[in-house]
């Protein structure tokens, strides 16, 4: 049982602990002001089940003793844990459930974190010497931890993963979030959905404002709106409720159904509503740039991606209306699809239009047409497939706009609108 003077000194070194995250916290707010969102997004909760520190998206757990440890050795230290700690937290990392080796996914993603904190935070950041030539090698290659994780695992690296791990690691992962919770998962992986859009937002709107090109801090926090490229988890945004004529068995009380059933020569007591309420999207417009730059091959990718997920169940209602428009720097093409059959038919026999410049507008002119004809009654997303080297609309429309990219190419896709998501397919994997 624990005494009034042990108490009294561990609530001691706990109020010591806060004062010094708290401090660690406002430098990193000074250093980093277009930052508030991320960095005030964590508590701080001492003990549960830890010797040094990790965190689970919405608080930091910390054994006191290791935080003043590491604090009278170095505050630099601390400070880089917290940071690497709001990175992992921003790239997602928290809430993966990755089908991979999980001791090499979680050395990838420390990776990732360690060289994005380095990159914005420059020489002083405190990375170990390894893992600074580790960067040197990687010069010019996308460091997700996506695409480390490939790299990994075909020892591309001349040091050994028990060295990377020394050098690169700085937090306890296992506070991550797991699949035993869903609904802790979703939550937490919203909340930071959001604080990265805001955070690469706020990037996005200081580098334009000062008129220059993005050096490697602004960079890095476009890497911040990436991770998995998942159509799924951005389309859901912009469900709406609705219901279908769809027998739901869930909405009615089993154990009368079955004692008419058993009782009453095949009479149910209660029958199951025929009307099934559900959050799906109802209407979508797919733009595919046709100009020179897309080949057909890397738009029926596109459209293989996209298929994939409009084709299940529980993304569209049984009544869909997707509007499929070719675009170079003029309307090339309209396909309206409002069944799988016509999807698969369109997809089967798609042929490619156009092969002029690119502009980006007439698309969104002529969706703000089909709106005015009533065509369109409540469009939530539109989906840009383009290489991104074309002419950006000025005014933010009044529903979502996600440009996909199949590569990152930052000369060309530097005039993305602040307003706009970036999402990127790179490589052999797909990335958000």
């Amino acid at each position: 049982m624990e005494t009034d003077r042990k108490r009294a000194l561990r609530q001691a070194k706990e109020l010591l602990c806060l004062k010094i995250w708290e401090n660690c916290r406002n430098e990193l707010f000074t250093r980093f002001p277009l930052y508030p969102a991320a960095l005030g997004g964590l508590r701080f909760q001492a003990g549960k089940d830890t010797g040094s520190w990790g965190t689970d998206g919405d608080s930091v757990y910390y054994s006191p003793e290791y935080v003043m440890d590491c604090y009278r050795e170095s505050p630099v230290r601390v400070k880089a844990a917290y940071l690497h700690m709001v990175l992992h937290c921003l790239f997602l990392h928290i809430t993966e459930e990755p089908d991979k080796d999980i001791p090499l996914w979680n050395l990838a993603c420390d990776m990732a974190v360690e060289m994005a904190a380095a990159r914005m935070a420059g020489a002083v950041y405190p990375l170990a010497p390894e893992a600074r030539d580790c960067m040197a090698c990687l010069q010019g290659t996308p460091a997700s931890a996506e695409n480390l994780y490939h790299m990994l695992q075909k020892e591309v690296f001349p040091w050994p993963a028990e060295a990377l791990r020394t050098a690169f690691m700085r937090d306890d992962h296992h506070f991550w979030i797991q699949k035993a919770d869903p609904s802790r998962l979703e939550a937490v992986k919203h909340k930071w959905e959001k604080i990265t859009a805001y955070t690469s937002q706020n990037v996005r709107g200081m580098s334009k404002r000062a008129g220059s090109r993005k050096g490697d801090r602004s960079d890095c926090v476009e890497r911040l709106h990436k991770g998995k490229y998942d159509y799924r988890s951005f389309l859901k945004r912009f469900a709406v409720p609705r219901e279908e004529v769809e027998l739901d068995t869930e909405s009615f009380d089993y154990i009368f159904y079955h004692y008419g059933m058993e009782h009453y020569g095949n009479m149910p007591l209660i029958e199951p509503l025929e009307y099934k309420e559900g959050h799906k999207l109802e209407e979508l417009v797919i733009a595919i740039d046709t100009s020179g730059s897309c080949s057909r091959e890397m738009v029926q990718r596109f459209l293989e991606e996209t298929y994939t997920i409009l084709s299940e169940k529980e993304n569209f209602f049984q009544k869909m209306k997707v509007f499929i428009i070719q675009c170079d720097c003029y309307i090339q093409d309209v396909a309206v699809v409002t069944s799988r059959e016509t999807w698969k038919n369109y997809r089967d026999h798609i042929r490619i239009q156009g092969r002029g410049g690119t502009d980006f507008r007439p698309v969104f002119n002529y969706v703000e047409q089909l709106k005015k004809q009533k065509e369109i009654r409540n469009l939530k997303a539109l989906i840009y497939f383009t290489d991104g080297d074309g002419i950006y609309p000025r005014v933010k429309p009044d529903y979502e706009a996600a440009f996909v990219f199949l590569r990152e190419e930052s000369l060309k896709q530097q005039m993305l609108p602040a307003w706009a998501a970036k999402l990127i397919l790179e490589g052999g994997s797909h990335e958000h």
